[in-house]
């Protein structure tokens, strides 16, 4: 029954149960086919609508790959691309490069982008008919679904925009994608980037009103660090103020979601061999039942007469160095998040192949992909504190869960969160943005010398501009 990750409270959890398998029931696709009045008959259907969507966020093109591990974190200089193998070489050069004109990187850009959308589409569709559908609903089940589709929908806009728009600080008025809040085939115009974070963090306030009394850790309850819950809402908006420049809000958010104590930090020490993502720590992540068997091809090297390169691959001496600073305290980075593989220095962050078949195989925290961390909401009340020493309170908090000593008082305090912005979400493409907020010139390690405003800026996919009448 380990498959059935996203049932929320008892009511839907027993018709969960009714399916033929619980592995089924992570594989359930949206129903395009079943008419809405079908599917949206009883609280079942629409919580199979809702795991639909987070079931599509898991897609190679969007959260299962390019969007964490993948496009993302070649861009901001996660790997060594030219140590990778051949194959990699010639995919993710242009990537590193930031060189869109270039075919197979355009369709990584174009996939990611029908993705994204695919996945508002569905949340909206449960929006446009829930209302009407209200007196189905037990318990505080309405209240949820429709509080956690407005928050998805918030959260994948957001996620286009720091993709498909220029940072908030070069925003102007120019329009670069629209924010869909309707299902069905009409053509919504485009937004600036003001009135996208305006639309967004509206979608998030009635989220977390519908939300206030969601439940998060009880013994007993499913996991609810898996879906959008009242901790997540808080969380991205913080990630959205702290996007605008808003500090006092951005700090606000963020302290309301570490003073609650529901998700913490790490105790200094504690073992990370079955829990590599720190699963304990996620505000808000995905599970999918696959997703360490894609790592594991795109990670290991490959296997024949010759052992080629992994597929991402990054130098021991630019982890030692560049990243993880010689630290060899941090748990980030020292065994068994990093383990030599075949003569390669391999990152273990989404795998388990070292422990198959032992007696810890069965409590392993394997499969989940981490989007948003408590760990995020420290930072951002760092960087958004009104003194330095309340700066490095929360900074050090952080450190001191990693294994790093303390920083007493420091003159670039921007240059000790980038710091661990690189080490914290190595491989989960967050960094990307980080640089992408500040506007930054340089991303360290990048083939590109200086980055221009406009080299942040995802292209609108060709389609789009052809049948969207752009």
């Amino acid at each position: 029954m380990k498959q059935l990750k996203y049932g929320f409270l008892p009511i839907v959890l027993l018709a969960v149960l009714t399916l033929s398998s619980c592995k089924k029931w992570l594989d359930v696709q949206p129903k395009t086919e079943m008419k809405q009045e079908e599917l949206f008959a009883n609280q079942q259907g629409f919580n199979e609508a809702l795991v639909g969507a987070y079931v599509t966020m898991t897609a190679e093109a969007a959260y299962g790959r390019e969007l964490t591990y993948g496009m993302l974190s070649v861009m901001a200089a996660d790997y060594s691309v030219s140590s990778s193998s051949e194959v990699a070489v010639n995919y993710l050069k242009p990537v590193e490069n930031f060189n869109y004109e270039v075919r197979q990187f355009r369709g990584m850009i174009d996939k990611a982008w029908l993705q994204q959308y695919n996945t508002i589409a569905q949340v909206n569709a449960i929006l446009e008919n829930i209302d009407a559908k209200k007196g189905i609903f037990t318990g505080r089940n309405y209240e949820l679904i429709k509080g956690e589709a407005l928050a998805l929908r918030a959260f994948v806009h957001f996620d286009l925009l720091r993709l498909f728009g220029p940072s908030y600080q070069n925003r102007g008025d120019g329009k670069y994608m629209p924010y869909v809040k309707t299902y069905g085939k009409g053509n919504t115009p485009l937004s600036t980037v003001e009135e996208v974070t305006n639309l967004a963090l509206a979608d998030l306030d009635q989220a977390e009103e519908l939300m206030a009394t969601d439940v998060l850790g009880a013994v007993g309850a499913a996991d609810r660090q898996i879906r959008m819950n009242i901790y997540a809402v808080k969380g991205l908006q913080a990630r959205i103020y702290l996007y605008m420049g808003n500090k006092t809000l951005a700090f606000e958010k963020a302290k309301e979601v570490i003073d609650a104590k529901k998700v913490r930090l790490r105790s200094p020490g504690l073992e990370v061999s079955t829990d590599r993502t720190f699963h304990s720590e996620h505000l808000f992540a995905l599970f999918s039942n696959k997703f360490e068997k894609l790592a594991e091809s795109n990670f290991l090297p490959g296997t024949g007469l010759t052992t080629t390169a992994p597929y991402y691959y990054t130098l021991e001496s630019k982890l030692n160095s560049n990243i993880f600073g010689n630290q060899p305290t941090d748990i980030r980075f020292k065994a068994p998040m990093m383990l030599a593989v075949k003569g390669y220095l391999i990152p273990h962050k989404y795998l388990y192949e070292d422990l198959a078949g032992s007696n810890t195989s069965a409590t392993l925290l394997r499969n989940y992909i981490p989007l948003m961390r408590i760990s995020e909401l420290f930072y951002i009340a760092a960087e958004t504190a009104p003194d330095q020493v309340t700066a490095l309170g929360y900074l050090n908090q952080v450190l001191a869960s990693r294994g790093l000593s303390q920083i007493i008082t420091t003159p670039d305090l921007q240059n000790e969160i980038r710091k661990e912005y690189r080490k914290e979400f190595f491989t989960e493409g967050q960094t990307f943005f980080y640089y992408k907020r500040l506007n930054a010139a340089r991303i360290e390690d990048s083939p590109v010398i200086e980055m221009q405003a406009k080299t942040y800026v995802f292209p609108l996919p060709e389609d789009e501009k052809l049948y969207g009448g752009r």
